[in-house]
Formats: structure tokens, sequence, C-alpha cells
């Protein structure tokens, strides 16, 4: 409950108090129906708290059948208590119930049933008026209007309020929109700065040293060669920083290099395009699957690719069939670990060659 509503519940529970049972328990001496007065009373008292309901929490849906049942419990009351005093009582605290029913009234408006709470109050006024022109009091259309004011009040307040809140809905929601969007802005900009800045660190303490390296050996010298295959180790992780940053972490780094090592031919690519993101979780997960994958593989050509569009990965192994064997087993214990991936394999193995295709989709 929040403190608004908790104000609104506390003000209409004052409000029921002071305009219902205090004051038609005072009068009912004056009532010449006083049974008829107790049953009005208690059914405005039974609808109003079930009208204020979403005080408590409960939802604001009204169905349009109800909301008119609660309607008609206002002009009805009327005609349970005014009929039956005297004249003179008419405009005091013993014809209670113009007061009273206003919460139903308003609760009806701020549920978004206006139009029952206008015919509710519609159906009053006409009562109103037909005992006060069959009465003998003088200035009865100022009787009249002394009687309506409650709901003339009531009504108009509620529909400023409910115009009110929702404006300021509407206004709320445009703003965590807007503040949505520049916090989505914002982490995207942070996230390319973070990529470039990563990228120019690689450069800075990978690329550059080797490059000063090489211009200052021959090719004849001894280290030629290390220097060589470092700048294809070298050119590979770059590569893969380019082409699928996203895919790689430490681990798979590791293995990444760890795979190329012992022989294999390893691919990274990420084909989603400009624009398309895959939720972290499912990008996550084929990281968990890629790096397994990899360690278990001796010297065959592995490729993973995001696909255009997102939501979906391919693994594909060409090698020996001790490599797809050991793939596919990877796979399987990758599914019974609980990773969050759908994981649908092919494979096929043929005197002693093997190929695997392996297509990962987030859990169905």
């Amino acid at each position: 409950m929040t403190g608004v509503q908790r104000a609104c519940l506390i003000g209409t529970v004052i409000w029921l108090f002071s305009h219902g049972p205090l004051v038609a328990l005072l009068s009912l001496h004056q009532h010449r129906a006083p049974a008829l007065s107790l049953l009005a009373l208690t059914v405005v008292l039974v609808v109003s708290a079930v009208a204020v309901r979403p005080l408590l929490g409960r939802p604001l849906d009204l169905s349009t059948r109800a909301a008119l049942g609660m309607a008609l419990v206002v002009p009805l009351s009327g005609l349970a208590v005014t009929p039956f005093l005297d004249e003179s009582l008419w405009r005091t605290y013993g014809d209670y119930w113009p007061g009273l029913t206003q919460i139903v009234v308003a609760a009806l408006v701020m549920r978004r049933q206006w139009l029952p709470g206008l015919i509710a109050e519609l159906a009053s006024a006409a009562v109103l008026g037909v005992l006060v022109a069959g009465s003998d009091l003088p200035d009865r259309a100022v009787v009249f209007a002394a009687l309506n004011q409650p709901a003339i009040v009531w009504f108009t307040a509620s529909v400023g309020v409910r115009f009110v809140f929702d404006r300021t809905a509407r206004d709320v929601a445009r703003y965590d929109a807007d503040t949505g969007r520049a916090t989505a802005a914002q982490a995207s900009t942070q996230a390319r700065d973070a990529s470039a800045r990563e990228r120019r660190e690689d450069l800075e303490h990978g690329v550059v040293p080797l490059l000063r390296r090489v211009a200052m050996t021959r090719p004849e010298a001894p280290t030629w060669s290390l220097l060589s295959r470092g700048a294809l180790v070298l050119e590979r992780q770059l590569r893969d920083d380019l082409r699928a940053r996203e895919l790689l972490d430490d681990t798979v780094r590791a293995s990444l290099r760890e795979a190329r090592a012992r022989g294999c031919t390893v691919d990274v690519v990420d084909d989603r395009g400009t624009g398309v993101e895959d939720p972290p979780e499912f990008v996550a997960a084929v990281r968990a699957v890629l790096a397994p994958a990899l360690r278990v593989c001796t010297d065959a050509r592995v490729t993973l690719r995001l696909t255009p569009g997102g939501r979906h990965a391919t693994l594909s192994v060409d090698g020996s069939a001790a490599d797809a064997d050991a793939v596919a087993t990877s796979l399987r214990a990758a599914e019974l670990r609980g990773t969050p991936l759908t994981v649908e394999t092919e494979v096929d193995l043929l005197d002693g060659a093997g190929s695997l295709w392996a297509d990962l989709r987030p859990p169905r």
C-alpha cells in the first residue's frame, strides 16, 4: 500500500463514519421507517467498502455490470431515507445519504467508470427533484441545489483527480521511456568507448612492440621465425576481436590459443549486423559451450558463427572422427549441466574422418 492509498483509505473511513453510522443513528428517532434507514445505511457502507478495494491493493478494473449495480445503490438509498423524514429535516444530517453515497460515486470515477457514476448522480438528482417539487418547502430551487451540492463537488472533483492521475501516469511513462532510451544510448556509447579503448591497448601492448621488433630484425636473423609465428598469432587474435569481440572472454581466448597451438584452424564470426543484439545470457551460454569444445579438438577446423538476425548460432567441426565425436560429447555435457541453450547436432563419421554441425538457440 502506497502513502497515497493509505491517506485515501483513512479519509474514506473517516468520511463514511462521520456521514454514516454517526449521524444515521443519532437521527434514527426522527425517521418514520428506522429499519429501512438502517438497511440503506448497511447497503451503502458495504458497497462503499467494495468500491474502494483498490486502496488495499486490489485490481482497479471493474465490470460495467458491477459499476451499474453500485450506481443503483445511490438513488435507492435516497428513496429509503428522504421520503420518511419530515421536510424540515431534509437539509440536516438526518438526511445523510447525499453525502454518504459520494464515496461510491468517487470510486466509480476513479476506477474509470465515470458514466455509471454520472448516472448515479443524475438519478439521485431526479429523486431529489421529484421530492422537493412535491413538498411545501419555500425556495425549493435553493433546497434542491443545496441537497445536490455534495454530488456536484464530489463528481467534478473525482473527474479532475482522475484526469490528473492519468496525465501524471502518461508523463511518468514518457519520462521512464526517455530515461530508458538515454540509459541505453549511454551504455552503448560506453561500450563503444570501452571497445575502442581495449583495441588501442591491444595495439599498444601487442602489435606496436612486435612491429618494432620486426623493424629492428633482419630476415636472416635466428629470431625471425619466432617473430613470424608471433605475428601470425597476434593477427589471429586481432581478427577475432574485430570479427566477434562479444564471443571472447579470458577463458575463450585461452582455449583459442591452445587449440591453434595444437594445429586447429578456428574462426569465430559475428554476422548479426549493426543494431542486432542478443540477450547477454545467450551470448554467455554460447561462450560457455565454445571453450570446452575447443579444448577437446586436436587438429580440426572449427567455426562458430552468430548468424544474421540474432538469437541463433552455429558450430561446425571438420576433422577426425575423434574430434567430431569429442565435440558432440562436450555439447551433450553442456546440456546436462543446465547450460541455457537448445542444442541440435548432426554428426557424420566416415573412414576416420568426421564432421559436426550444431545449431545453438535460446531455450524454447
